[in-house]
């Protein structure tokens, strides 16, 4: 359970790349300007937030 709190900021930033990432498709469909650069932006804040996931996970010592 301790490791899910060293990954706390990760998932929010991974969560607001997915909000991003939502209200891009449904300005997409209803072909609202501003929908390609929102889907953009989602996208490279979820990879973001996975290597910043990934990094944390290697970074985290194992208790003896």
């Amino acid at each position: 359970m301790k490791a899910l709190y060293y990954l706390k900021w990760p998932f929010l930033i991974f969560f607001i790349g997915l909000l991003l990432n939502i209200i891009g498709a449904l300005l997409k469909i209803r072909h609202w300007p501003g929908a390609d650069e929102m889907l953009m932006l989602g996208s490279a804040i979820e990879a973001v937030a996975i290597i910043v996931a990934i990094i944390k996970i290697i970074a985290l010592k194992k208790p003896d």
